[in-house]
């Protein structure tokens, strides 16, 4: 099902449920399977970040005063948008807090798309946050992670929620659980779609958003 302007919210419901959600599974399903061990990490992430901005930009709409200034049509989609959606829609919100989605969208989104793996944050003069992936469940005991200096041994690790193993606190991680990133991401698109279904609102957002898509520029 392709876009097309001024889709009603039958037509909305319908992309969600007959083209998103199954097509992020069909790209994304592959690698996250528990039965494959290796791989996914880059690609999970890469694609869920490139929806949650297509979803962003629907749900926060393109409005008048933004289509009167951004005649090239790149205020669309923006970080801000895509963030207000995570913060919105994702939970648990201990975890999706707008401090730590600013941080994860920065770094995981902004450096898979442009820079090839994600950026490492400087977080003042002394300190910097780096990044790395796991997959299963919210929680982990114990992981090893591959580094430049061989394999690092963390403990106590939960999605989202940094941590240092540097006696000197110079160093922080905030990893990602691809697994669980995946698994919310699903269930806030279905919150979405079900607060667009039923909100007028929302439906002229989506609908400022897509016929500025579709627009020819």
């Amino acid at each position: 099902m392709a876009f097309k302007r001024n889709m009603n919210a039958t037509e909305m419901v319908a992309f969600i449920n007959n083209e998103l959600l199954p097509q992020t599974k069909l790209e994304i399903g592959n690698w996250i399977k528990p039965r494959k061990r290796q791989g996914g990490y880059f690609v999970t992430v890469r694609q869920i970040f490139c929806m949650v901005d297509f979803l962003g930009a629907v749900f926060s709409g393109y409005h008048l005063a933004e289509r009167k200034k951004d005649k090239k049509g790149q205020q669309i989609a923006t970080s801000h948008k895509a963030i207000k959606f995570v913060t919105t829609f994702f939970s648990p919100k201990s975890e999706y807090s707008f401090n730590t989605v600013t941080k994860l969208y920065d770094m995981y989104r902004n450096g898979l798309v442009h820079l090839y793996q994600p950026k490492i944050l400087k977080l003042n003069s002394n300190s910097r946050l780096q990044w790395f992936f796991y997959k299963g469940n919210r929680h982990k005991d114990k992981i090893k992670v591959d580094s430049d200096k061989g394999k690092i041994t963390f403990r106590n690790i939960n999605h989202l929620q940094i941590v240092s193993n540097d006696p000197n606190k110079k160093k922080f991680y905030l990893p990602v659980s691809i697994d669980c990133l995946y698994s919310d991401f699903e269930a806030a698109v279905q919150e979405y779609r079900d607060r667009l279904n039923k909100t007028k609102y929302l439906q002229r957002n989506w609908r400022t958003a897509v016929n500025a898509v579709c627009k020819p520029r």
